[in-house]
């Protein structure tokens, strides 16, 4: 008995712990078996974009290169505009017909416009994608621009207006593009102003909407149970008759300011701030790059412990010195540039500190990151990515943005993850010297405002002097 005992102590298990060694594949091969993005084109120009996955349910909408990017200075607003327009009725149907059969098949409907994208989409199951198809191409496609259903939505999109006025964040991201494209049409707003949409007409917007709503500016994206072929049937079903009569105008070259915008308004209890470069833009390499960036400087807020024991530096410092309330990196992309910076909320006496610090974290990324730090930003950035494109309207966004702006090409998740793990030290910093190392930078401030240093101070702090 002692003999067998004193065995079981010397013996060890041939087979190591299953946590340790994930069996029977690891994560990239399990990657590798995820579904693939298939993208076509059909015969009216129409790009059709799936990704097929085990559901009884699909997402499946229409991405538009379409915004205020795109609309002169009376058409201000019109595609935000025709965002609450579009379920109101078509040449065929009232607004109760309409109405009457998105009940009936259960779907969820939506849509969201920015400054160079409309997006309308339909969650629904598998089964009725056939009626969900037909009512987003005519309500889009063949709208009535019922000039009683313009007048009602006016006064809506006016009081949408007002809410929004009352939002520090959207009022702060309004003046942080108006100051850093001004004179270019992606400074404008995406909701106009109330007298430009006061003066729309049904003429107006029937003849925006066929000029910009092109089928060869256009992605037909599906993520769910429907397969590719299944996708391509639908398009040539219900968008062959959809022709372009009038070709969609390009968007008007950019042009990045280095200045600054500050709204003071002492009732606020702290200044809404943000501090923003030029970035690049969606398709550059380099986009990979300043992401890691931008997750190296995270976020905080004063829910969260920090102190010392924090991983992100301007967290560590903002905590321990009270310079601010939260923060959050952010990188903006669009088709051709981008704003990558920070923003912040912080009181009067401690926003000089909080710009300060967050400038001396930006000239140590360009000089002396660690390769303990950069690999804790990449580990995160892949957390971000996989949790993102996890949930069917995560990967449909994402889908429809690569292949509207990306020639047609959606790299795969391996790809993208093993493109984060290739980024090294030496690269990064050269990235950040190019983009981040003695640029004009973009300040804009809503609410209190009195403690943040004048722009020539801010901009001397965007290099550090060398020997």
């Amino acid at each position: 008995m002692l003999k067998a005992a004193s065995l079981l102590k010397s013996w060890t298990p041939a087979v190591t712990a299953v946590r340790r060694h994930p069996y029977p594949r690891s994560f990239l091969q399990f990657l590798n078996n995820q579904p693939q993005t298939c993208v076509s084109t059909i015969g009216t120009g129409l790009t059709c974009a799936s990704e097929h996955r085990p559901s009884q349910h699909v997402i499946i909408g229409l991405f538009t290169d379409v915004g205020s990017r795109y609309e002169s200075v009376h058409e201000n607003g019109m595609t935000h505009f025709f965002e609450h327009l579009a379920f109101k009725g078509t040449k065929s149907k009232t607004r109760e017909q309409i109405e009457c059969r998105m009940n009936a098949c259960g779907a969820k409907f939506g849509c969201f416009t920015n400054r160079e994208t409309a997006v309308f989409y339909a969650d629904c199951l598998c089964s009725e994608v056939p009626a969900v198809m037909e009512i987003l191409v005519e309500s889009i496609y063949y709208n009535a621009f019922n000039p009683a259903e313009i007048e009602a939505q006016k006064a809506i999109v006016v009081a949408e207006m007002q809410h929004q006025d009352s939002d520090v964040n959207v009022l702060l991201s309004d003046y942080l593009h108006a100051s850093a494209f001004q004179g270019s049409p992606l400074a404008q707003s995406i909701l106009g102003s109330s007298m430009k949409v006061y003066n729309f007409t049904d003429n107006a917007l029937c003849q925006f909407i066929t000029r910009n709503f092109n089928p060869y500016r256009t992605v037909l994206v599906s993520v769910g149970g429907i397969s590719h072929e299944q996708l391509e049937c639908l398009a040539n079903t219900y968008m062959m008759n959809v022709t372009a009569a009038v070709q969609c105008r390009e968007p008007d070259l950019y042009r990045f300011t280095g200045s600054d915008v500050r709204y003071r308004n002492d009732s606020l209890p702290v200044g809404n701030i943000a501090v923003a470069v030029e970035g690049p833009c969606f398709c550059d390499f380099d986009r990979l790059y300043m992401d890691v960036a931008r997750s190296y400087l995270g976020g905080w807020d004063q829910s969260q412990y920090a102190k010392r024991d924090h991983a992100a530096p301007v967290a560590r410092r903002a905590s321990l010195g009270k310079f601010c309330d939260a923060y959050q990196a952010f990188n903006i992309t669009y088709k051709d540039t981008a704003l990558w910076g920070v923003q912040f909320l912080s009181r009067g006496l401690d926003q000089e500190d909080m710009l300060y610090t967050i400038q001396d974290v930006w000239m140590q990324m360009c000089t002396m990151i660690t390769e303990g730090e950069l690999q804790r930003a990449k580990r995160q950035l892949k957390a971000e990515l996989l949790t993102k494109t996890d949930t069917c309207f995560g990967a449909f966004k994402d889908i429809g943005r690569y292949v509207l702006y990306n020639c047609n090409h959606r790299p795969s998740l391996v790809e993208r993850l093993i493109a984060i793990d290739k980024v090294t030290v030496d690269d990064f910093k050269d990235v950040c010297m190019k983009f981040i190392y003695d640029k004009c930078p973009v300040v804009v401030v809503v609410g209190q405002s009195e403690g943040l240093p004048e722009y020539t101070r801010i901009r001397a702090s965007m290099y550090w002097l060398r020997v």
